[in-house]
């Protein structure tokens, strides 16, 4: 995103170029007609006519010299189409030459179309590149074309000389194209040097016209900020499969001398069964209209009427499909996304690596994906948490957040309504806040995805820890939940043994969707490699802070009573004071590690002491998809169908468990059996099993007829 560093920066150089390359006798001049418009945007966001005067204002006289390095085999061929602009074709260099990262081997081909300004001086002095001069004005296209012609690479850029790119520009078009093989194409998010945004994709309407999605609004808001699929990305900044471009012959002709021949490329590619992809982490400072202006009934710019005619004759069938131009621009640019869309809400974004309830949300998400769903994700806490919420958008998810233009979630939530086909809301919490608002609409499915039964969880804790005078009581949040689960479509708990307690309580339509493990397809260490014992756990859950607590005052003692060389590591994200005043010589807090699997492959025995929880604990199948076997209790082990003695160690009492880790920790045959076993054990809560279910439980509550033709979404998309 556009943050005040990187205006400052652009600005600044911007300025700093143009008096470098003022004559002297022509710098007051220059200060006089400014300084007003300088005092008059202070304090606020600069005017994009403010940088353009400085520009237009300033005289070319000498650059600095850039050089390039020389590739081989470069992997992106940047194609430039130039003509005159000289100052914007040097600094959009120098961008590419300051910001483009080492990662990613490029060419630059310069494709100079006779240009009549001294553009030929200010290329010779720049090493590296390859110029290209025409030997007659070809026009925008034909010379797009010639670049294509002369590209090495297998991926072709093409980059507007106005523009000047921000970090990460193009290694995240690189990214975006290379994950997705149907994709053919991905463009940037075009920004206005006054910050505001330009594009985040196109739209085209019935009648050929087009639509600059998000134009002159905030690059923040969540909608311009995720992957998705778009009819058009402007070819100011489009990276494009380059032997596919080659087999559309370049550019159409059709549309000389320029416009509307990148709209019609990514038609075409479509056509073909490709996907063309938005990419927002791709950002570039666009000065639009500095070659061709932007009044369309003079000039270059009155062929933007005209093709749109013969881009509309070429096209009207696949039009046909588009929406009307009055339809709301929020459904048009879902256009192309998968259908239907569901709405997820939770507390926060999955942080998956901290806790095994956001894992589990994690690989519901993946696989909505997967099945062909658009997920919506909402967390109410408003956080849009680095890296994940980026990974999530990376993966076509929009996330939603609070932003100056849009600050609360809930009217984000009412704009996005209309467009879902499916509401699917963690919590009986966030039920009793959100689904008012969600069920204004009728036809509307709702579930409630209990994460754990809480009351149960609740029921449980007050054997150890009396509630809270400002918390619900077990009974209240019991009749809190029950009658949530009442009022929607569905109910999802994590295990079967809960979902026959909510059928007991006469809750129907209850289905079982459990945590997900992957068993490790690596050598696993064998026993006597190992040493040590080891926890993991989220320590804002506070069954786990009292399950360490537990075993380091209770059990530990008695089995460093016995071998004091035992050691223990507690693992896990936001460990309290509680947590942290165990470490010692024996016992190492760790706090977040992003990558715990040494700890599961160098540890003998993995230790889960709770007292209290529901549902099922996914620190228990964490450690047998790694093979390590567990001593637990029965809280522990319950709802994953684990037998005592079989695929882990249960016990309940602080003697009997120092036995069991003892007897664990110093008996290789029964190790080597535990640990073959949970590899076994595990193997039921593969992603093909959650597959299965949460296909089972979306094909009862979304029809085989999608939404499209049903929905409000349809408003709009109408044929004459």
């Amino acid at each position: 995103m556009l943050d005040n560093r990187n205006w400052v920066v652009i600005v600044t150089q911007t300025i700093v170029n143009a008096w470098k390359v003022l004559k002297e006798e022509g710098v007051h001049n220059f200060w006089i007609r400014t300084k007003n418009k300088i005092r008059k945007i202070l304090g606020k966001n600069l005017q994009s006519e403010f940088v353009s005067e400085i520009i237009n204002l300033s005289k070319l006289e000498s650059y600095n010299s850039l050089t390039f390095k020389h590739v081989n085999n470069p992997h992106v061929s940047i194609l430039i189409p130039v003509y005159n602009q000289s100052l914007y074709t040097y600094n959009c260099l120098r961008s590419l030459h300051q910001r483009t990262g080492s990662g990613i081997s490029f060419e630059i081909i310069i494709i100079d179309d006779l240009s009549t300004d001294n553009t030929v001086e200010v290329l010779q002095a720049i090493s590296g590149i390859t110029v290209l001069r025409n030997s007659e004005n070809l026009g925008f296209i034909r010379s797009c074309n010639r670049g294509l012609e002369a590209a090495r690479a297998d991926l072709v850029c093409y980059l507007n000389n106005d523009t000047q790119i921000l970090p990460n520009w193009l290694e995240s078009l690189v990214d975006a194209l290379e994950s997705q093989i149907t994709a053919a194409a991905v463009g940037s998010k075009l920004i206005y040097p006054d910050g505001r945004l330009q594009e985040a994709g196109g739209i085209i309407w019935q009648d050929a016209s087009g639509c600059n999605y998000g134009r002159l609004d905030s690059p923040l808001e969540p909608q311009y900020n995720y992957v998705r699929p778009v009819d058009y990305c402007s070819a100011a900044s489009l990276l494009v499969r380059t032997q596919l471009m080659r087999d559309l012959g370049g550019f159409s002709e059709e549309f000389l001398p320029a416009y509307y021949e990148d709209t019609d490329a990514c038609f075409q590619l479509r056509e073909r069964g490709y996907d063309i992809l938005y990419q927002p982490q791709s950002q570039v400072i666009h000065y639009e209209g500095i070659s061709s202006g932007t009044d369309e009934s003079t000039g270059a710019k009155r062929h933007q009427v005209t093709n749109r005619t013969t881009f509309q004759n070429k096209w009207q069938q696949v039009l046909n499909q588009h929406y009307r131009d009055s339809a709301n621009a929020l459904a048009g640019s879902r256009r192309l996304c998968q259908q239907p869309i569901i709405l997820i809400v939770d507390s926060y974004v999955p942080v998956y690596d901290r806790e095994s309830g956001s894992c589990r949300l994690f690989q519901i998400l993946k696989l909505m994906l997967d099945l062909g769903y658009t997920p919506i994700f909402l967390p109410d806490n408003g956080l849009p948490e680095e890296p994940y919420t980026s990974q999530l958008q990376q993966m076509g998810i929009e996330v939603l957040y609070p932003t100056p233009q849009q600050p609360d979630l809930l009217l984000q939530l009412r704009d996005r309504l209309p467009l879902l086909d499916l509401a699917w809301v963690c919590r009986p919490q966030l039920c009793e806040k959100y689904l008012p608002v969600l069920q204004t609409r009728n036809d509307l499915p709702t579930i409630y995805d209990t994460i754990d039964l809480h009351f149960v969880r609740m029921q449980r804790q007050e054997s150890y820890q009396p509630a809270s005078d400002t918390e619900p009581s077990w009974q209240e949040m019991k009749a809190l939940e029950l009658a949530i689960a009442q009022k929607t479509d569905a109910t999802v708990v994590v295990t079967d043994p809960e979902r026959t307690l909510l059928e007991e309580l006469g809750i129907s339509r209850v289905r079982t969707i459990p945590n997900v493990h992957i068993p490790y397809g690596g050598q696993l260490p064998r026993f006597e490699q190992r040493q040590g014992l080891l926890f993991i756990g989220g320590y804002n859950h506070v069954p786990n802070v009292d399950a360490v607590v537990w075993f380091c005052q209770e059990i530990a003692p008695i089995i460093w009573q016995r071998h004091p060389e035992i050691a223990v590591t507690l693992l896990g994200s936001n460990p309290p004071e509680a947590v942290q005043q165990l470490a010692g010589d024996r016992v190492t807090v760790t706090g977040y590690i992003a990558d715990v699997e040494e700890y599961f492959l160098r540890a003998k025995v993995f230790v889960a002491p709770l007292r209290y929880g529901a549902g099922m604990k996914g620190k228990i199948g964490h450690s047998l998809s790694y093979g390590l076997p567990v001593v637990t209790t029965g809280i522990g082990a319950e709802g994953m169908g684990l037998v005592d003695g079989r695929d882990v160690i249960v016990r309940e009492q602080p003697d009997a468990f120092a036995n069991a880790v003892l007897e664990m920790y110093g008996d290789a045959e029964l190790w080597e059996r535990l640990s073959a076993q949970s590899l076994r054990a595990i193997e039921q809560f593969g992603p093909g099993s959650l597959r299965g279910h949460l296909q089972g439980l979306l094909n009862e509550l979304l029809p085989t007829k999608l939404a499209a033709d049903t929905s409000l979404r349809a408003v709009g998309r109408e044929t004459d």
